[in-house]
């Protein structure tokens, strides 16, 4: 409402200064005498350009109701609309990519020369090691003994016991001396009663017989065997068969052969003391 009101002001204003200003110039300008002119165009004379027109100068107060009125009647300016922020536009690599280098065919393999078939060799037949025959307990040696003696005597015959004690009485220095050195060779056979308790009371003599060679003739036999048995006690049996495996076990003997009378009988006397001697 307030811009309609004004808007009838300044159009007022307009036409009464238009009535003001029209009357008055008109008596400004005379009428100027005709002069005859010819009309060249200006092409053909000169190059030159003409002069624009001077503008004519508008009073200010024209001016200003003419902006008054501009901005009156212009209509308010439309919302600008929103610009939706552009997106940002895809960045193609145009890197060329890089071309795999061609890669070179694999070889074929060439064929493997056939082996020539390896010979296996026989298999060797484990055999089991030969069990050990068993050794012959002491009463087996002493009967094979026994029956070789006896098988001899018949062959050849054998003198009478009562020959053979008068040949062991007979030279009694000199049997010790055998008896000697048939114990030094019996005692490499021999394992002591030195493991055992009290082995100076476990004393044991052994009869020898022997042949000519040095064989022996017959069984070795412990001399108070009875006794020893009677005692109970069991070191000293064990003693005793020690003493006999050792004649066995060593013969035959190296002895004199022009004293085989003194020698063919002989008692062997088993000690720990005489073993340390």
């Amino acid at each position: 409402m307030r811009g309609f009101i004004l808007s009838l002001f300044v159009h007022a204003g307009i036409i009464a200064a238009g009535m003001i200003y029209l009357p008055r110039a008109a008596q400004m300008f005379d009428i100027a005498p005709i002069i005859p002119v010819d009309i060249v165009t200006v092409g053909e004379l000169t190059s030159v350009r003409a002069r624009a027109p001077e503008p004519v100068p508008v009073p200010e107060e024209a001016v200003e109701e003419a902006r008054i009125e501009d901005e009156i009647a212009a209509p308010p300016p439309a919302p600008e609309p929103e610009v939706e922020p552009e997106q940002a536009p895809e960045i193609i690599d145009e890197t060329p990519q890089s071309v795999p280098e061609p890669v070179a065919p694999e070889p074929e393999p060439e064929p493997e020369p056939e082996l020539a078939p390896v010979r296996q060799p026989p298999q060797r037949t484990v055999q089991p090691p030969p069990t050990r025959p068993a050794e012959p307990s002491l009463a087996d040696l002493l009967g094979d003994l026994e029956r070789q003696v006896a098988d001899a005597r018949q062959d050849a015959g054998a003198p009478d016991q009562g020959a053979e004690r008068d040949a062991v009485g007979s030279g009694a220095t000199d049997t010790a001396d055998l008896a000697t050195l048939i114990r030094s060779q019996t005692y490499r056979c021999w394992r002591t009663v030195a493991d055992m308790p009290n082995p100076e009371n476990l004393g044991v003599i052994v009869e020898v017989r022997l042949n000519r060679d040095g064989s022996l003739s017959g069984p070795p036999r412990v001399k108070d065997l009875g006794r020893i048995q009677a005692s109970g006690n069991s070191f000293w049996l064990t003693a005793a068969e020690r003493a006999q495996t050792a004649v066995l076990d060593c013969a035959p003997y190296s002895l004199p052969a022009g004293r085989y009378s003194q020698w063919r009988l002989i008692e062997v006397n088993f000690h720990v003391d005489l073993a340390a001697g």
